[in-house]
């Protein structure tokens, strides 16, 4: 079984990896679209017409594809009184169930978003912008930050991801 979850792990770690990387490169287009826009616009006074709408879309993707890596990294917004002040045992009882919870509604949040993405591909819905583009282009990152992210939660259930046994003040001595 350890074997199974490590193999799943080095999959999911370089999905994540490979997401960020598109992430960064979203981001990084987005600034030279902007460049871009504004010296055509003020330079050439020629307005580009795609230029806002590929900005919307890259920054949509970007925050997705980064999504996975912020929750591996446990980077994400986490309001953690319970588990901290919590003694060991209860902690970690309250970190499986955290991670439980958090689970299922990404997983339900994926889940509905992919039902979403198959309506769009399959009635041909395209975005309102002047340049459309079929809209599951774009939804489709939004179900595969939600899914992935929803897989480290699961992967969080290992007992290497709970409290230890010693508490930070001990740690000090």
């Amino acid at each position: 079984m350890t074997v199974i979850v490590t193999n799943v792990t080095k999959v999911v770690d370089f999905l994540t990896l490979a997401a960020l990387v598109l992430a960064a490169t979203g981001l990084a287009m987005i600034v030279c679209s902007y460049i871009y826009e504004v010296v055509s616009r003020y330079v050439f006074q020629s307005p580009t017409a795609w230029a806002s709408d590929f900005v919307a879309y890259a920054l949509c993707a970007s925050a997705f594809l980064a999504l996975p890596h912020v929750t591996k990294d446990k980077a994400h917004v986490a309001v953690t009184i319970l588990v901290d002040i919590a003694p060991k045992p209860i902690a970690n009882i309250l970190h499986v169930i955290i991670s439980i919870l958090g689970f299922l509604c990404l997983s339900f949040a994926a889940w509905v978003s992919l039902q979403e993405n198959i309506r769009q591909f399959t009635r041909g819905i395209q975005t309102l912008a002047i340049v459309p583009i079929p809209q599951w282009w774009v939804s489709s990152f939004i179900t595969f930050g939600l899914g992935l992210s929803a897989i480290y939660l699961l992967l969080y259930l290992s007992p290497k991801h709970r409290a230890s046994g010693i508490d930070a003040s001990e740690q000090a001595d």
